[in-house]
């Protein structure tokens, strides 16, 4: 007795019908009758009395019908089982972010990512994209997320394989407090003027920001390697800062109106966001689907926020206090 003759008595029993059944199986119906012989021809037992109006079950086959039919059940049920089983998702995950993203998407990211996959144990590191590739190198980390500029052609590089998320460039962000005029966009020349907030040597802030001012010689006042202690003294308007447009515009300093971001005027920088791995390594599955919840997640948050953009005008009368127009 097989699992398949199992499955021909009771597709047949319930359809009233061996062609009908056959239909449903998708099977020929002599070969459903023949298989139906079989079967009966093993037991040694009537299952279906024939006539001219249809068939009916004897009484041994009504009485296993429902036999037949749990045991179906059971089958079902340690196919899942083990369907299940396989795509359980365990191990460790080692994730090293720049804080835009942290801040920007990551906190959804795990939180879509842990509830599939309970049994994988995440560490999360923030650092800056220079130290995330030293750890990648050096497989410290199993993937990273760094931001980089498109002719650094990180895409032919041949130990590391690169995903490009979305494309973003630098907002210059000033606390309510300070005395700066402000201008949307702000002229690079007043920014150059002021004391400025950078990211540790690990990040490359530096070399952006020399970048959008054109100069070398940066104003720069504090070094931090913490972004919410630099977020505090920007909004105490002792010094300006820059983040990402993508990040900033949903932080909690900016929605209470503690920092104002602004665009740069003539700012030229495109930077590419996305995630790195190394090359010729083992891809691990909890690695495999964290890039594959990451993708969505983004799609998803950047589809809203895009429905919901109000327009250019309307973001600088929002941003721009009238009192303090230059």
């Amino acid at each position: 007795m097989r699992i398949e003759q199992l499955k021909y008595f009771v597709e047949i029993a319930n359809t009233g019908s061996f062609s009908a059944a056959a239909e449903r199986l998708h099977m020929t119906q002599p070969s459903l009758s023949q298989a139906i012989a079989k079967l009966e021809k093993e037991l040694n037992v009537k299952l279906f009395e024939r006539s001219r109006t249809g068939i009916q079950l004897t009484s041994f086959g009504q009485s296993m019908l429902q036999k037949a039919q749990n045991i179906l059940n059971m089958v079902n049920e340690i196919e899942d089982e083990a369907k299940a089983s396989k795509d359980i998702v365990t191990g460790k995950l080692i994730i090293a972010s720049i804080p835009s993203m942290c801040t920007a998407y990551l906190t959804e990211v795990l939180s879509v990512y842990k509830k599939r996959h309970p049994r994988v144990r995440i560490e999360v590191k923030e650092e800056g994209t220079n130290q995330i590739f030293q750890d990648i190198l050096a497989s410290r980390v199993d993937i990273g997320i760094i931001s980089c500029l498109p002719e650094d052609g990180i895409e032919q590089m041949s130990k590391i394989e690169f995903g490009r998320l979305l494309t973003g460039t630098y907002m210059v962000c000033i606390g309510k407090h300070s005395a700066i005029p402000l201008y949307n966009p702000m002229p690079p020349e007043i920014i150059s003027e002021q004391p400025i907030i950078t990211f540790q040597p690990s990040y490359r802030q530096v070399d952006y920001l020399k970048r959008i001012l054109k100069r070398d010689d940066l104003n720069i006042l504090f070094t931090f390697g913490n972004t919410e202690v630099a977020k505090k003294v920007i909004s105490k308007g002792l010094a300006i800062g820059f983040y990402p447009d993508f990040s900033i515009q949903k932080d909690s300093y900016v929605l209470n109106g503690e920092i104002i971001p602004l665009h740069i005027a003539n700012n030229d920088l495109e930077l590419w966001f996305g995630w790195i791995r190394l090359k010729n390594h083992p891809f691990s599955r909890a690695a495999q689907e964290f890039i594959k919840v990451l993708k969505e997640v983004l799609h998803s948050i950047t589809a809203v926020q895009e429905a919901r953009a109000p327009s250019d005008a309307a973001v600088r009368r929002r941003l721009q206090p009238k009192n303090r127009w230059g």
